[in-house]
């Protein structure tokens, strides 16, 4: 197949086409793309995102095909940093200057009227997710508004509490998913919750990058984070503490229960499964 030019985030990239240049599409409906011609390293990419090279202005200065090598080679070596087949956040466009402030207008000398030129609004950090600017405000997760964040969401059930006990565990990380659905024999529904949590932590291998773990249960999260004080179950709590620290960017996230959350309802369905089934299984989807 054919690759041919395009831009992806504002940098000119090469993408796989078929007839009448439209980009191939994998299974998953995502597209191929390389930084370089040449380069054997393929990335895939949503086809959303992609955009035919428009013609440059006449008195706009073109970019230079080293600029244009210098990038992606850039964006090439973030992508190998990751270790992931998805492509990564474009660099900055170069030679990009820092917008400068305008100055204050100064009242008339002797008018005895005060100032009243309110300073101009301290501009927002851009989305690094491509996401209306308007949207990210200071406090946000940046990493993962970014993509850049590894998601799990993980729920326990016991029938009877105590009872036969299941953990479910939903791992994604861009268009990656993974599953797991953890039979625990007979113990309470707060054991299950908190070994959700442990087996989601250990299935992380990337522990470098930002981890976001999603629970409805504030029992679990509480205990973890230090807002409870712990009066049972503290060994596996200090197991899973002891697993806290080997990452590098670790949050836990507050969801509600049964309120039609995609994922959090998954992680319900494995951790019953596990609980009826008395069976275990952890699979790549």
């Amino acid at each position: 197949m054919p690759w041919v030019r395009r831009r992806y985030r504002g940098n000119k990239v090469w993408i796989e086409v078929g007839e009448a240049d439209a980009p191939v599409l994998d299974a998953r409906g995502l597209g191929k793309m390389r930084y370089k011609p040449e380069d054997d390293r393929t990335y895939t990419v949503k086809v959303s995102e992609v955009s035919v090279i428009e013609p440059v202005a006449a008195l706009t200065p073109a970019r230079s095909d080293l600029e244009d090598a210098a990038d992606a080679d850039a964006a090439a070596a973030a992508a190998d940093r990751i270790g992931e087949t998805s492509a990564p956040p474009a660099p900055a466009p170069t030679g990009a200057k820092k917008p400068r402030r305008p100055r204050k207008k100064a009242a008339p000398e002797n008018s005895g009227a005060p100032d009243s030129a309110a300073p101009p609004p301290t501009p927002r950090p851009p989305s690094p997710s491509g996401a209306d600017d308007a949207a990210v405000v200071p406090g946000d997760d940046i990493a993962a508004l970014a993509g850049l964040a590894v998601h799990a969401y993980t729920d326990g059930a016991s029938l009877g509490n105590p009872g036969p006990s299941g953990a479910g565990v939903v791992l994604l990380f861009r268009e990656h998913r993974k599953e797991a659905s953890v039979y625990l024999g007979v113990t309470t529904n707060n054991v299950a919750e908190l070994t959700a949590v442990l087996e989601a932590l250990r299935l992380v291998r990337r522990r470098d990058l930002p981890v976001r773990v999603h629970s409805d249960s504030s029992y679990a999260i509480g205990v973890l984070d230090g807002s409870y004080r712990p009066k049972a179950n503290r060994e596996l709590i200090e197991a899973i503490h002891v697993e806290m620290r080997d990452f590098k960017d670790l949050r836990f996230v507050k969801v509600e229960a049964h309120v039609g959350i995609e994922w959090n309802e998954r992680a319900d369905v494995l951790a019953g499964q596990a609980a009826s089934s008395k069976r275990s299984s952890t699979k790549s989807v």
